[in-house]
C-alpha cells in the first residue's frame, strides 16, 4: 500500500467538532481563562477538600479517591495549574491494539518497546521534549506516580518500586531526535482492558492528566465494555480525542470505519477532532514506523484537500500546529465541569458529608437523652456542711453569742453522749460509715442504670453501636464497679475545693444581703437552718466534661453554677441544729447550693468513673463527629465552588 492508495471517500461521520487539519472548532474556553485566575480558586478549593476528606471518612462518607471529580481535581487541575501549560498527549487503547507502535510512529523514534505479546506494558512511559526535564521536571505533572528515569527498553515492563515507594511508576525519557514539538508530552499507557487491574488504575491516572487522548482502536476492540468505560469519562471531562483505527485492511475497510466510529461515539459520547486509519503493514511495523490515512469525512469540516497520507511525526506536528492553548483550556474546562457537577462532583460529596454530620448530631442527642444519669444521694451528715458554715461565721460573731453557743454546744454534747451510751444515737464516725455505705450503693445503682441505657441506645442506633461497641462488647463490667468503689473510698469528706466554694458562696451572700447576715448573727442562739436532701442529675456530656472543667477552674462554683447538667431536686426539710426560719431573703437557696455543691463533688466520682473507665474517649470522638457540620471547611468549599462556577 502506498500513500496514494486513498480509495473512495465513503460515508460521512456525524459530529459537532471540526477536523484537526482544518483548524480547531472546540467549545469556548472559560472567560477568565488565565492560569492565575484558575489557580487562585482551584488550588484553595482542593486544599479545603483535602483537609475534610479524613473527617469525612470517619463520618462514613464514601472515599472520593475513586470518583471522577477527585481524579480531575487532584490529578489534572491542581498539578497542571501550578506550572506553565504543557499539552499532555496520551496514547491509550485495549490489549494488543498496537499502542506502543503508534507511539513510536508518532514520535518518529523508538520511544517504547513494541512486542506482539499482550498486556506487556505495566508502567506508563512519557517522552518529553528536549530540555523539559531540566527546566520543569515531571513529578508534579503526574500525581500518583513515582517518576523513574528511563534506563532501558525493559523499564516500562519490568520496573519495580524501591522499598518505601508507591507501586505506580512512570518511566520518562527525553526525545533525543528533537522531532517532538516543544510543550508536548507524549505517553504510552498500559492496557485499559488487560487482566492486570493495576494497569487499569495507571491508565486512569494518565487519563486524568491528559489533555489529548489518541484512542487506538481495532475492528475487534472498538466496542468492548472496558474500552467504552475508559473513554466515556474522557469525553465527559472534555479531553480532546483523536481516533486511530489500527491494523485496517486498507482501503477495503474504509467504508466500514464509519460504522465502527459511529458505534464508538454513541457508546462513549466522544467527538474526535481527527480520525486516522493505520493499515495492517507487518513490514512497516517491523521498522517501527507505520503510516496514517486521515479520514476527513469522519470529522465534519474536515479538510478534503489535506494530504491523504501522513507519517507519525506529521500527525503530532498537525496537532501542535493547532491552537494548543485552546485545547489545553478545553481540557481544564472539562475537568472543572466534572468537579462542579451538582450531583456527581464536589457538591454532591459535600452534601453527603453534611447529611452524615447531621445524622451523627442526631445520634449524639439520642445518647444524651437515653444515657442521662440521675443519682439520689442519701442525706449528708449534718455536721459536714454546717461545720464549714460555722467556721466562716466564727470571726463575725459576738463574744456573748460565742459564749452562749459554747454552753449550748457543751450541753448538746452531753446529751448526745448519754444517748449513745444507751444505744439511742450513733457517734459521728459510725454515722459517716453508714452514710458512705448508702452513698456507694446509690452510686453503683446509678452506674448500673447508665450502662443499661447505653446498651438500649446502641440497639436503637447503629452509629452509636459502632462507636460504643469496642467499649461495651466483651468488657469486664465488674471492673467498672470496682473502679467506682476505689474512687469513692479515696474521696475526702471535705476537699479544699469545697471549702473554697463554701467561702466564696457565703462571701457573695454577705455582700448581697448584709442585713440578713446581721440578722442571722443576732439570732444564732435561737437555732439553725433546716437542710435539704437533694437529687443531682448528670447529663451525659457533663459526666465526661464537667469534672475536668471544674478541676481546671479550681472551684466548685464553676461546677454548680454553670454546668447545665446539675439538677437540684425537691428539698426535704430535715431537723437542723436550732430553729432559724427559711423566710429570710435568699437563705434557703443559699443553703441548698451549699449542700448541692457537696453532693455534686461526691457524685463526681461517678462521672469520673464513667468517663475514664466506661466511655474512655468515646464522647470526645462522638462530639467530633457530631460537630463536623459546623466546621469552617464546608462553607469555604461552597464559596470556592461558587467562585469556580464564575470561571466556568
Amino acid at each position: 500500500m502506498t500513500g496514494n492508495d486513498v480509495g473512495p471517500p465513503g460515508p460521512r461521520c456525524r459530529g459537532t467538532n471540526g477536523g484537526l487539519m482544518s483548524g480547531p472548532n472546540h467549545a469556548s474556553p472559560p472567560p477568565a481563562g488565565s492560569h492565575a485566575a484558575w489557580a487562585g480558586v482551584v488550588v484553595p478549593l482542593a486544599a479545603e477538600v483535602d483537609r475534610l476528606i479524613p473527617l469525612a471518612a470517619t463520618l462514613g462518607v464514601a472515599d472520593p479517591a475513586t470518583s471522577a471529580w477527585h481524579g480531575q481535581l487532584f490529578g489534572k487541575l491542581v498539578p497542571q495549574l501550578a506550572r506553565p501549560p504543557v499539552l499532555v498527549v496520551a496514547v491509550g487503547g485495549g490489549t494488543n491494539t498496537g499502542k506502543s507502535l503508534v507511539v513510536n510512529s508518532i514520535a518518529g523514534a523508538a520511544v517504547s518497546r513494541s512486542t506482539p505479546e499482550a498486556a506487556r506494558t505495566r508502567h506508563p512511559l512519557a517522552s518529553l521534549p528536549v530540555g523539559m526535564a531540566a527546566t520543569d521536571g515531571i513529578g508534579g505533572l503526574f500525581p500518583g506516580f513515582v517518576p523513574r528515569r528511563w534506563e532501558s527498553d525493559a523499564d516500562p515492563i519490568t520496573a519495580s518500586p524501591l522499598p518505601g515507594e508507591a507501586e505506580d511508576i512512570l518511566v520518562w525519557k527525553e526525545d533525543t531526535t528533537g522531532r517532538q514539538p516543544a510543550g508536548v508530552v507524549l505517553l504510552d499507557t498500559p492496557d485499559i482492558d488487560g487482566t492486570l487491574r493495576d494497569n487499569w488504575h495507571r491508565a486512569e491516572l494518565v487519563r486524568n492528566a491528559a489533555d489529548v487522548i489518541v484512542a487506538v482502536l481495532t475492528q475487534q476492540k472498538y466496542n468492548d465494555a472496558a474500552v467504552r468505560d475508559f473513554f466515556r469519562p474522557a469525553a465527559t471531562a472534555g479531553k480532546t480525542l483523536i481516533v486511530v483505527f489500527n491494523m485496517v485492511d486498507w482501503p477495503r475497510q474504509r467504508e466500514r470505519i464509519a460504522g465502527w466510529l459511529a458505534t464508538f461515539r454513541a457508546e462513549t459520547g466522544s467527538d474526535p477532532i481527527a480520525v486516522y486509519a493505520a493499515p495492517y503493514d507487518p513490514a512497516a511495523a517491523d521498522r517501527g514506523a507505520i503510516g496514517f490515512h486521515p479520514l476527513p469525512e469522519c470529522t465534519p469540516g474536515g479538510d478534503r484537500t489535506a494530504p491523504a497520507y501522513l507519517t507519525g511525526p506529521e500527525v503530532i506536528a498537525a496537532l501542535a500546529a493547532s491552537d494548543i492553548d485552546r485545547i489545553k483550556l478545553k481540557a481544564l474546562s472539562g475537568a472543572l465541569a466534572v468537579v462542579l457537577d451538582p450531583v456527581a462532583g464536589v457538591e454532591g460529596w459535600l452534601e453527603a458529608y453534611s447529611a452524615s454530620a447531621r445524622a451523627w448530631q442526631a445520634s449524639r442527642q439520642r445518647l444524651a437523652d437515653a444515657a442521662h444519669v440521675e443519682v439520689t444521694l442519701p442525706p449528708a451528715p449534718r455536721e459536714i456542711v454546717w461545720n464549714e458554715i460555722w467556721t466562716w461565721l466564727e470571726p463575725r460573731r459576738s463574744r456573748f453569742d460565742l459564749a452562749v453557743s459554747g454552753v449550748y454546744r457543751l450541753a448538746g454534747r452531753g446529751v448526745a453522749w448519754a444517748a449513745r451510751g444507751v444505744g439511742l444515737r450513733r457517734d459521728a464516725a459510725e454515722r459517716r460509715e453508714d452514710f458512705a455505705a448508702e452513698e456507694l450503693a446509690a452510686l453503683k445503682r446509678a452506674l448500673g442504670g447508665f450502662v443499661e441505657r447505653l446498651d438500649d441506645a446502641c440497639r436503637a442506633d447503629e452509629r452509636l453501636a459502632g462507636v460504643l461497641a469496642p467499649r461495651l462488647v466483651g468488657a469486664d463490667r465488674t471492673a467498672w464497679f470496682a473502679d467506682l468503689q476505689a474512687r469513692h473510698a479515696a474521696l475526702p469528706v471535705i476537699s479544699d475545693d469545697y471549702r473554697a466554694f463554701v467561702r466564696a458562696e457565703l462571701d457573695r451572700f454577705a455582700r448581697d444581703n448584709p442585713a440578713t447576715v446581721r440578722w442571722i448573727l443576732a439570732a444564732l442562739n435561737a437555732g439553725a437552718v433546716a437542710r435539704p436532701a437533694i437529687t443531682v442529675g448528670l447529663g451525659l456530656a457533663g459526666a465526661a466534661v464537667v469534672p475536668a472543667a471544674a478541676a481546671t477552674a479550681g472551684s466548685l462554683s464553676t461546677l454548680v453554677h454553670t454546668a447545665g447538667d446539675v439538677v437540684v431536686g425537691t428539698a426535704a426539710t430535715l431537723a437542723g441544729e436550732g430553729a432559724l426560719g427559711l423566710t429570710a431573703a435568699g437563705l434557703k437557696p443559699l443553703v441548698e447550693r451549699l449542700f448541692a455543691g457537696w453532693s455534686m463533688e461526691r457524685s463526681r466520682v461517678l462521672a469520673d468513673s464513667i468517663h475514664d473507665v466506661v466511655l474512655g474517649d468515646v464522647l470526645t470522638e462522638l462530639d467530633r463527629l457530631a460537630s463536623a457540620g459546623s466546621r469552617p471547611e464546608p462553607e469555604r468549599i461552597r464559596r470556592l465552588l461558587a467562585a469556580a462556577r464564575e470561571l466556568a
